[in-house]
């Protein structure tokens, strides 16, 4: 197992000093085929057996994250939307974009002819979505029927956010070279937080809430000392969670930046980084 504790004398990486798990999906608990593996499912559920919480904290849809949690346990809970949705045993809380922002926002990205895609609690909307309905359907089979994701193609999309009234939690826009321009745009809107993760998509929902503030109100809601929750991540959106977490893990394939805040580092996605972190606690 390679995990580098980076800071020993701060570390202790215990049965006894983890209570809480958060866990990063894309780039963390999935390989690079976006699957999990059956070692890390193993870990989850010893983790679980043991009386750790195990909670999801992505940037995907709520639902999606329920899905990918149902799959591996009905014990493990999930946190959506970078934040903005969560529900952690029974007890749900969500912080969408206002719809007048919403519309703001998709009126920008329209006048700018860009790719975009308006994400709902229970629908996506947009003109991008060839990629991501049969990943949305593989993994929300596992919830309930009125739990299910529906991907809808608009060609009217400000008509069809009005009509539905359903508030708009997560916005993407696949700008290309655009990136920089649309950022310039976005910023005077207040309410809003934009997320880039790549040099040419942006991401926006609310600024009531990120990884880290879900984290701290899950935490509290369970009465367990954010000392002794484990976050673990890859991406430069994950650097919320490990402002919060006691003890901060980066995945070997995590950006350099991450890597320089965590107190250890495992192995990367693609070779059980997580099932070798959670090992280490049974």
């Amino acid at each position: 197992m390679r995990i580098n504790f980076r800071r020993k004398s701060m570390v202790h990486l215990t049965r006894g000093t983890v209570r809480m798990i958060c866990l990063d999906l894309d780039g963390t608990l999935f390989t690079p085929r976006k699957e999990i593996s059956g070692r890390s499912r193993k870990a989850i559920k010893g983790c679980l057996d043991l009386g750790m919480e195990v909670v999801l904290v992505t940037g995907r849809p709520y639902l999606f994250a329920k899905g990918v949690a149902a799959s591996i346990d009905p014990r493990v809970d999930a946190i959506g939307y970078v934040g903005n949705y969560r529900r952690i045993q029974g007890v749900a809380q969500g912080t969408p974009i206002s719809q007048e922002t919403a519309l703001e926002i998709l009126r920008l990205l329209q006048r700018e002819h860009v790719w975009m895609q308006a994400k709902t609690f229970h629908h996506v909307y947009g003109n991008s979505l060839n990629l991501i309905q049969p990943d949305y359907q593989k993994v929300t089979r596992h919830n309930p029927p009125e739990e299910q994701i529906e991907v809808h193609s608009w060609t009217r999309p400000l008509r069809q956010i009005e009509r539905s009234k359903e508030p708009v939690y997560k916005i993407i826009a696949l700008g290309g070279l655009k990136i920089k321009k649309l950022n310039r745009l976005l910023a005077p809107i207040p309410g809003i937080k934009v997320y880039s993760y790549a040099k040419t998509n942006l991401e926006i929902a609310s600024d009531q809430n990120d990884k880290g503030t879900a984290i701290q109100a899950a935490a509290a809601q369970l009465g367990i000392s954010l000392e002794q929750v484990l976050g673990v991540g890859d991406s430069l959106n994950d650097m919320e969670m490990f402002n919060v977490c006691g003890i901060k893990a980066a995945m070997g394939n995590a950006s350099s930046a991450l890597k320089a805040q965590a107190d250890l580092i495992t192995d990367t996605n693609a070779q059980e980084g997580v099932a070798k972190l959670l090992e280490s606690l049974l």
